[in-house]
């Protein structure tokens, strides 16, 4: 087996291959992402930005004029990694065949479910925003009688707006789900969503008006103290209960300190969701 090590440049603009929500600076993070998604890789991948960036920002002059050539002549999705498996060299030919393998297999998949697939992967990676807007996508090109697909789809959207606080158009996304593929799971979520939504009076109105809902409703509550108690433990729930403790002491200027980090990093945080 041939290794290359550190072939090219350390790239100061990362390049981010399939809109994946994750950025590479060299060649050996390209193969290692090709490698982990592979599953995932559509004819998006093959865009001649990508030749252009190994070009310039890694150096690799010869690899970038190759990759543009495939693009320009449309060959398969499987030999345009392998042109780029090959030149690195970081894996054996076995492991070669294994991804190049997993890339024809997928080919079989339709095209919905492949960006299905990539809109799972996005919210794994914690990139509801993103997530939200492959999912959306694919919502408007999705033939009307993929029914089941269709509700698998406004899950992830429910879980995508749930994760970034719109619990109220989060249910509504979960009770289309429930509806077009009758997963009990997809109506738990409705029920979540209503509940963190409403107020405790409103809850206690909307359950009875549907009373079908109650059996379910008792387990989440038993479920939401259970939580609480593990917050309370957590090191979130332990260090705001430390900051609450500098305004108790009347150490107002430190607890608006510790505080004012704290959202910092929520925000932060949140901004990353929704980007």
């Amino acid at each position: 087996m041939s290794i290359r090590l550190c072939i090219g440049e350390y790239a100061s603009v990362g390049y981010e291959p399939e809109d994946m929500g994750i950025k590479v600076y060299s060649l050996e993070e390209l193969v290692y992402f090709v490698r982990e998604n592979a599953v995932l890789l559509d004819s998006g991948f093959m865009d001649e930005s990508l030749g252009e960036w190994l070009a310039v920002e890694c150096k690799l002059q010869e690899l970038g004029d190759e990759l543009r050539k495939a693009s320009r002549k449309r060959v398969s999705l499987k030999s345009y990694v392998g042109i780029l498996l090959e030149y690195a060299g970081f894996y054996s030919k076995e492991i070669n065949e294994q991804i190049e393998t997993i890339i024809v297999e997928n080919s079989n998949l339709s095209i919905y479910e492949k960006k299905k697939a990539r809109g799972d992967a996005l919210v794994q990676k914690g990139h509801y925003g993103k997530a939200g807007r492959e999912y959306a996508k694919l919502l408007q090109m999705l033939p009307e009688d993929m029914t089941v697909l269709r509700g698998e789809i406004y899950h992830g959207c429910g879980v995508c707006l749930a994760k970034m606080f719109y619990f109220k158009l989060a249910g509504e996304y979960f009770l289309k789900a429930h509806t077009l593929t009758g997963k009990i799971a997809s109506y738990h979520q409705y029920l979540w969503t209503k509940r963190l939504a409403m107020s405790e009076g409103e809850y206690v109105e909307f359950l009875r008006e549907h009373e079908e809902a109650y059996e379910d409703s008792v387990e989440m509550e038993e479920y939401l103290e259970q939580l609480g108690v593990q917050w309370e433990h957590s090191h979130s729930g332990m260090l705001l209960q430390g900051i609450q403790k500098e305004k108790e002491y009347r150490r107002i200027a430190e607890y608006q300190n510790k505080l004012k980090e704290r959202v910092g990093y929520l925000r932060d945080a949140y901004r990353e969701m929704v980007n």
